[in-house]
């Protein structure tokens, strides 16, 4: 029963946890500039899909896009602070 309540809420923690393992990898590639650098455009790029998705979209849909981007976003930031701290 549990698990049928987290049926719709499973595509976006997955987002969130794929992007912060593929930012966790770049990490370990590039330099810490670099990183930061990526890191700060994709949150840019996530700000203007939720300005878009309040402004355009709206709605409903408007909220599950602004929904899923902030997923992605929390991903980012959690996969490069986690590069950061285990680079060091």
């Amino acid at each position: 029963m549990d698990a049928l309540m987290l049926e719709g809420w499973t595509p976006i923690l997955l987002i969130g946890i794929v992007v912060a393992i593929i930012i966790f990898f770049i990490s370990r590639k590039i330099s810490r500039k670099a990183l930061f650098l990526t890191s700060i455009v994709l949150s840019l790029v996530g700000v203007g899909i939720v300005i878009y998705s309040r402004e355009v979209v709206g709605g409903w849909d408007g909220i599950g896009l602004a929904v899923v981007t902030l997923s992605g976003f929390l991903g980012i930031w959690v996969g490069t602070i986690s590069g950061v701290i285990i680079k060091k």
